[in-house]
């Protein structure tokens, strides 16, 4: 099923609800096609959201149109109301009237209690087709963990956005890496929708799969690859396990409510290192690293500035991986540096723990900061928990697990159990009740 452009489509508001002009176009001026989505707030809309991630941090919309510099010549109506709810699903009132109905599946997707901002779907036909398509599509980050993806799986369509804020783009090196791709292979899209609220970000982390949504129907993209690793997916950024298989029961069979609501509409999102960590990801895109083609941090005109928390992982990591490389350790005996590595929870603890005794000549300032950090005993840092497929879509697990697993051992059960033994929050305070002076004075009441 196939919805043909040009494009200019109003999300009807209702009460207190949000309307949306979504329009696919050439900009007379600059010869150039764009896609525009504007959000037109009326009386009782917020400008205040929470951001989809992490904490929930608080934010606030600027009222900036939307762009992105790629003009779709069709696209499905779930995949179009899926792009609006990702980006301003923090600001939404209270019901949503689409341009062109929905289909009930994107609807009750959004019904899940997962999703706690709740809104009426307005117009919901029934018959709607569900979209599907063949290809494989990579939003591409441009780090170590898509870029092992792209590894994997040479055949996906490389999707990159660059980020304009306040009209300027910000460079990275993973522009020219995608450009040098050819248009048959990969596309850079310029937009600024991560940076459209204060403080700047995506508004939740779905948002970078926002211009894959947008491209689907012209690419006949059938899955969504992204290179989230098991740090993410399973660990809670280091600081515990966190059972995403038991969260199936109130996520959806992805374990993760937002991944389900793609799923839902028939354009599954995944990512195929969600049961490996960059450990294992930089085996496989270690070739890239060396050829200069990866890119971990931008703080230095688009590149790595080798001081930062970032990029001291990523050395870290490569120290064991790649036994021919030499981190310069004294760039990153910093106080911000001191500072990171005595936080509890570590960022990304479990990175850092399994470096312990690989590698040799780890510098003071880092092996004095690890007390209390949980030691790693076996190599699962470096093997994939193949029970993670199972959050990939049936009709697409086979074709990815099967490249994934040839690449990487599957953990067994003893690392797994190691794995899901992982806690690098730091002990509690201890109750001073518990004390023996308390004790004692407890007993002395007692005789009395």
């Amino acid at each position: 099923m196939a919805f043909t452009g040009p494009f200019r489509i109003t999300l009807v508001p209702g009460e207190e609800s949000l309307k949306f002009e979504f329009a696919a176009e050439r900009e007379r001026e600059r010869e150039r096609e764009r896609a525009v989505l504007r959000a037109v707030f009326e009386d009782g809309d917020q400008y205040e959201g929470v951001r989809q991630e992490g904490s929930g941090q608080a934010i606030t919309y600027s009222g900036e149109d939307i762009t992105f510099d790629y003009k779709p010549e069709s696209i499905h109506p779930d995949l179009l109301g899926l792009l609006c709810l990702i980006i301003f699903y923090p600001f939404i009132g209270r019901r949503a009237l689409f341009p062109q109905p929905v289909s009930p599946r994107l609807a009750e997707a959004f019904q899940n209690p997962c999703f706690e901002n709740k809104f009426r779907f307005d117009n919901v036909d029934d018959s709607l087709e569900r979209y599907s398509g063949s290809r494989i599509a990579l939003s591409f980050g441009g780090g170590i963990d898509s870029s092992a993806v792209r590894a994997i799986f040479p055949e996906a369509f490389v999707v990159h956005e660059a980020h304009l804020k306040e009209a300027v783009l910000l460079p990275s090196h993973a522009h020219s890496v995608v450009g040098e791709l050819g248009p048959e292979r990969g596309r850079v899209v310029t937009s600024n929708q991560r940076y459209v609220s204060r403080p700047g970000g995506w508004h939740g982390w779905p948002c970078s799969a926002a211009t894959s949504l947008l491209m689907a129907a012209d690419q006949d993209f059938g899955i969504i690859l992204m290179g989230s690793n098991l740090g993410s997916s399973l660990l809670a950024g280091g600081s515990r396990y966190w059972d995403r298989f038991r969260a199936r029961g109130w996520h959806g069979f992805t374990g993760n409510y937002w991944q389900s609501a793609f799923n839902a509409v028939g354009l599954p999102m995944f990512s195929p290192l969600c049961g490996a960590s960059e450990y294992a990801a930089m085996t496989l895109s270690l070739d890239l690293i060396r050829e200069g083609k990866v890119v971990y941090c931008m703080e230095r005109d688009g590149g790595a500035c080798l001081r930062c928390a970032k990029c001291l992982r990523r050395d870290v990591i490569r120290a064991v991986v790649d036994p021919d490389y030499s981190p310069d350790w004294r760039a990153y005996d910093s106080p911000d540096i001191h500072r990171f590595l005595e936080r509890r929870p570590l960022y990304f603890g479990h990175i850092f723990s399994y470096a312990m005794g690989r590698v040799n000549g780890l510098p003071r300032f880092f092996t004095s900061r690890m007390r209390g950090v949980p030691a790693i005993r076996s190599d699962w840092p470096l093997r994939c928990h193949a029970g993670t497929f199972e959050f990939c879509d049936p009709a697409w697990r086979d074709r990815i697990s099967g490249p994934v697993l040839e690449c990487l051992a599957p953990m067994t059960e003893e690392h797994i159990a190691e794995l899901e033994s992982w806690d690098g929050r730091p002990p509690p305070d201890p109750d001073p009740r518990q004390g023996p002076r308390f004790l004692t004075r407890m007993r002395d009441r007692l005789r009395r």
